[in-house]
């Protein structure tokens, strides 16, 4: 039982790694460095000088080299790949850490069929977010210097959907079967579904943010510039370009969405503590949004100077995480749910 908790836990700490480690690899712009998905051969980086000579003349050829990074000498290409490359060695590393102990737990008879069915979820879902990966990646090697941001939004949104299954089922394990636990509200439950719902358009719009740098227009807070409406919001005839395929529209959708996630929020918290549920769940939702909020100015007013600071970015993204957990957390109890406990042999 306490071995299938503890893969669980560092199953999750390591896909919280990988959105750092995911985050300083767009912030840096490193994404692209890597021209090719070779899951066995690309394990290893290049370890001669003319392997690194024939890496180089792949990134040469593609259009963000020929854009942007035409000045790049061979440390700095050295630089991005690093990050492009342990993104990738540590999705494989991952691997390995759901598979191996899945299958010992599934010889030695530690699991009864709901806890195998999760675990081949877990793992398909490792395969699609790696996939996604490429998917996303092969986006900006022909005709564009970036990567298609709807891409990133899919890639991302997979892999913070495979964390909240994996956190999701350590939970379902871990609470003892005596929790008494109180029956919430209807209130509250369908404020605890609003919140998820809106906190989940929220990273996509991050991501959609990330992926067309638009972070670094309209950098003055609390006003766009001096308006709530910038002027150039609507250029386009289409509502849904307008709002998704354009950087102020982007901005605008991500900015104000910031202030519904964090009004419901605090209304979550707030009625969780009036119902008294579940200890000091409400108080790390308050915490985690304020401080996401911070971050989240901090890193749109650092972008006057014509760039995104990775580290206030890396942590704007990994934050959103910790807010997820904090609403997995709540949703856990105001929903209700069936323990897994018996599910585990001792």
């Amino acid at each position: 039982m306490q071995g299938v908790r503890a893969w669980l836990v560092t199953g999750c700490i390591m896909i919280a790694v990988m959105v750092l480690i995911g985050g300083i690899t767009r912030l840096t712009d490193s994404g692209l460095s890597i021209t090719e998905w070779e899951v066995v051969k690309g394990t290893l980086p290049p370890l001669t000088e003319e392997a690194w000579e024939n890496a180089f003349a792949k990134y040469k050829q593609i259009p963000e080299y020929a854009i942007r990074h035409s000045h790049f000498t061979m440390a700095d290409f050295k630089r991005i790949y690093f990050w492009e490359y342990f993104h990738r060695l540590w999705g494989r590393l991952m691997g390995f850490v759901f598979i191996i102990p899945f299958v010992y737990f599934w010889v030695r008879g530690k699991l009864i069929p709901i806890l195998k069915k999760r675990g081949i979820v877990i793992l398909l879902g490792g395969g699609a977010v790696g996939s996604l990966g490429w998917f996303m990646v092969s986006s900006g090697l022909s005709e564009r210097p970036d990567v298609s941001h709807y891409r990133l939004a899919i890639h991302l949104s997979a892999a913070f959907s495979l964390f909240s299954y994996v956190y999701w089922t350590y939970l379902k394990t871990s609470q003892p079967r005596t929790l008494q636990i109180p029956v919430a509200s209807k209130l509250l439950k369908r404020a605890a579904t609003a919140g998820l719902v809106l906190l989940g358009i929220q990273i996509i719009y991050g991501a959609f943010v990330a992926g067309m740098d638009a972070g670094l227009v309209y950098n003055t807070w609390p006003s766009m510039n001096g308006a709530f409406l910038p002027e150039n919001l609507t250029p386009f005839d289409s509502v849904w370009k307008n709002l998704t395929d354009h950087k102020d529209g982007v901005q605008f959708i991500h900015r104000n969405m910031a202030y519904l996630v964090a009004g419901i929020t605090v209304f979550i918290a707030l009625q969780l503590k009036k119902e008294a549920m579940y200890g000091t769940t409400w108080f790390w939702m308050l915490v985690m949004v304020t401080l996401q909020i911070v971050l989240g100015i901090i890193t749109l007013l650092g972008g006057k100077s014509g760039d995104i600071s990775v580290f206030w970015g890396t942590a704007h993204q990994f934050v959103a995480l910790l807010l997820l957990i904090q609403y997995l957390n709540m949703a856990f109890k105001v929903w209700g749910h069936t323990m897994l406990t018996a599910s585990v042999k001792s």
